[in-house]
């Protein structure tokens, strides 16, 4: 988490002081911070020899899991951020817009209900209002975080899993999320790969849960917003809220 004081002087004599509290970030480093112990328990002396035992399953879910709902969350907070950011402090926002652009991503928050909306439509109209070039869905940075949001969906809103078997092969058809998935990792779900799971159990939850996923979420969080600064044409600089090498540690 991270805090900016700062002053407000346009009431007058009733100058206060405000405090602007960005999560973004922190959703980021902690996603890398899960993913690396993550990693740790995977190639730890007790994983490697076979010997994985209920504490280290559970540990290893919540730090693997863990790293794929804070991307996620991470890019969300983000979006919100920035219109905020400038509606709040217009040409002193934290993000390096200049005031015309501020002022006209103001504007967007303030419609009714548009803070409401989803997280990936928000920097669709962040570009429109801008009149920058729109967010290309068949871009690969956006096409990944499509489906990281999906996959972090199906973890926050999960339904049991029910294995659908092919009558001929015997051979569970994969879902569109997992045939998503498998186009990033088409081995990862393997023992070798994924040495916390078996190869019966649900894709998703179980064997698409693991450091291959949780590394994979955060370079995707990190490389969509660097897609989306480009876009907007913005230079990298450590003072503002933009994604660091801090954020892509991940073991």
């Amino acid at each position: 988490m991270s805090t900016v004081l700062s002053f407000d002087d346009t009431l007058g004599e009733s100058a206060s002081l405000v405090v602007r509290t960005y999560l973004s970030t922190a959703y980021l480093t902690s996603a890398a911070f899960l993913a690396q112990h993550a990693y740790a328990i995977e190639v730890g002396e007790a994983v490697q020899a076979g010997r994985v035992g209920l504490v280290e399953r559970d540990a290893h879910h919540a730090y693997a899991s863990g790293a794929i709902i804070m991307s996620a969350l991470g890019v969300e907070a983000f979006v919100n951020e920035l219109f905020a950011d400038c509606a709040i402090k217009g040409k002193d926002n934290h993000f390096g817009l200049n005031s015309s652009s501020a002022e006209k991503l103001r504007r967007v928050w303030a419609e009714k209900d548009f803070q409401k909306g989803p997280s990936l439509l928000k920097y669709v109209r962040a570009l429109d209002a801008l009149e920058l070039p729109r967010l290309n869905y068949k871009a690969k940075p956006v096409k990944a975080m499509k489906t990281l949001v999906e996959l972090r969906n199906a973890l926050a809103h999960y339904k049991m899993a029910i294995h659908a078997v092919e009558s001929n092969s015997g051979k569970r058809a994969p879902t569109r999320l997992e045939k998503e998935l498998q186009r990033y990792f088409p081995h990862h779900d393997r023992m070798e790969h994924n040495p916390m799971t078996g190869l019966n159990n649900a894709y998703i939850p179980d064997r698409a849960i693991g450091h291959a996923v949780a590394e994979w979420s955060a370079q995707t969080a990190v490389g969509f917003l660097e897609h989306f600064r480009e876009l907007l044409s913005v230079t990298w600089l450590p003072h503002l809220r933009w994604p660091n090498a801090l954020m892509l540690k991940t073991r």
